[in-house]
C-alpha cells in the first residue's frame, strides 16, 4: 500500500514537471512573439527619433517603419528591453537631471533630456555599442527624413526552433523519469525497514516501533498524562483545603482573643467593683467608729485615765504624762500610713490635750 502511494507521487511529480515545461515552452513562444513590441518608454524614445518623418495625420511610410526598427534595436541591443540593463547609480542621475523638466517644460522636454542622457551612455560599462548599420539617431538635430531612408534595415527576427523536437524530447523525459520513479519505488518497497525495538517485529516502513507497538506507547503517554492531571487536580484540591483549614484557625484564634479580652476587661471591672465596695465599707465603719467615740468621749471622759496618772498626781506627774502621751500619738509617727490611722492618732492627740488642760486648771485633789 505504500509502494502504490509512493509510486502515484512519482506519478503526479512527473506530470507537473511536463506541465511546467509545456507553461515554459508556450510563455516562450508568447515572450518571442512580443519581443517586438516597445514598451512605453521606449516608445516615447523612438517617436522622439522618429516623429519627424511622419507629419500628424500622415499615413506611415517605410522610412518611418525602418527607423522605428532600428531605434528599438539600437536600444534593447545597447540597454535591454524597457531600459533594464542600467544600473542604479545611472539611473538616479538621468532622474536627477530629467525629472524635473517633466514638470516645468512638459513630456516633450523631458524626453528630449532622457534622449540625450542615453545617448552618452551609449557603449559604457562593458555594454556592447549598436552597430554602426544602425544608424542611431542624437536627440538635436532630429534625423531628416532623407538619412532615415539610409539606415539599414534591422536584422530579421530568427524564427523559432521547431517545437516539434522539443515536444518529442520532453515526451521522451517524461517516460524516462516515470520509469524511473517506478523502478525506485519497488526497490523501496522490497528494502526492509528494520525492526521494532520493542516486540522486534519487522517493519513495513520507515521508523522504530510497529504499529502496535505505537499504539501501546500512545496509550501509555494519555494515561501518564492523565495521572499528571489528577494528580495535580488532588494538590491543588490539598491545598485549598489547607487554606480553609488555617483561615477556619486564624478565625477561631481571633474569636479566643476576643473572649480573653472580654473577660479580663470584666475581671477588671469586678475587681473595681469590688474594691469600691470594700472602700466603702471601711468608711462606713470608720464613720461609726467616730461616732462611737466622739459619743463615748462626751458621756465618759475621764482625764486622768487619757494621761494614764492616778488620782491626786502631782503637777509634775501631770506635766511628764502629758508629755508622754503627745510623743506616742505625733501625727508625724503616721504621716506615710492610712488616713483611718492618722485619724485615730488625731482623736487621741486631741483627747491628751483636753485631759492636760482638763487637769492643769482643775486644782488637786
Amino acid at each position: 500500500m505504500i509502494a502504490a502511494r509512493r509510486a502515484a507521487g512519482w506519478l503526479i511529480a512527473s506530470a507537473v514537471l511536463w506541465t511546467f515545461a509545456t507553461t515554459a515552452v508556450d510563455g516562450r513562444q508568447a515572450g518571442a512573439a512580443d519581443s517586438g513590441i516597445p514598451t512605453a518608454i521606449e516608445e516615447a524614445i523612438i517617436e522622439h527619433a522618429c516623429g519627424a518623418m511622419r507629419p500628424a495625420g500622415a499615413p506611415e511610410t517605410d522610412a518611418y517603419l525602418q527607423c522605428r526598427n532600428s531605434q528599438l534595436i539600437s536600444l534593447r541591443e545597447e540597454f535591454g528591453r524597457d531600459l533594464r540593463r542600467l544600473s542604479n547609480a545611472e539611473r538616479r542621475t538621468i532622474d536627477s537631471a530629467c525629472s524635473g523638466l517633466r514638470v516645468s517644460r512638459g513630456q516633450d522636454a523631458y524626453v528630449e533630456c532622457l534622449t540625450a542622457r542615453l545617448a552618452g551612455l551609449r557603449g559604457r560599462g562593458g555594454r556592447a555599442k549598436p552597430d554602426a548599420a544602425a544608424g542611431a539617431v542624437t536627440p538635436a538635430p532630429v534625423t531628416p527624413p532623407e538619412a532615415a531612408v539610409a539606415i539599414a534595415p534591422p536584422p530579421p527576427i530568427p524564427p523559432a526552433a521547431g517545437w516539434s523536437g522539443v515536444w518529442i524530447g520532453a515526451g521522451v523525459a517524461f517516460l524516462i523519469v516515470a520509469a524511473g520513479g517506478g523502478a525506485f519505488v519497488a526497490a523501496k518497497s522490497r528494502r526492509s525497514f528494520g525492526t521494532c525495538r520493542t516486540c522486534g517485529v519487522k517493519l513495513p516502513e520507515r521508523g522504530d516501533l510497529c504499529q502496535k507497538c505505537r499504539h501501546e506507547a500512545a496509550d501509555a503517554l494519555r494515561r501518564a498524562a492523565a495521572e499528571r492531571v489528577e494528580q495535580a487536580r488532588a494538590q491543588e484540591e490539598g491545598q485549598r483545603q489547607r487554606a480553609a483549614r488555617e483561615e477556619e484557625q486564624r478565625q477561631q484564634q481571633a474569636r479566643d482573643e476576643e473572649a480573653s479580652r472580654r473577660q479580663a476587661e470584666e475581671a477588671q471591672r469586678e475587681r473595681a467593683r469590688l474594691e469600691q465596695e470594700a472602700q466603702r465599707q471601711r468608711d462606713e465603719d470608720a464613720q461609726q467608729r467616730r461616732q462611737t467615740d466622739a459619743a463615748a468621749s462626751q458621756e465618759e471622759f475621764d482625764p486622768h485615765a487619757v494621761l494614764g496618772v492616778p488620782r491626786g498626781a502631782s503637777a509634775a506627774e501631770i506635766e511628764a504624762a502629758y508629755r508622754e502621751a503627745r510623743a506616742k500619738y505625733d501625727l508625724d509617727l503616721v504621716a506615710d500610713l492610712g488616713a483611718e490611722l492618722q485619724e485615730h492618732f488625731k482623736r487621741k492627740g486631741q483627747a491628751v490635750e483636753r485631759a492636760y488642760e482638763t487637769l492643769v486648771a482643775r486644782p488637786p485633789e
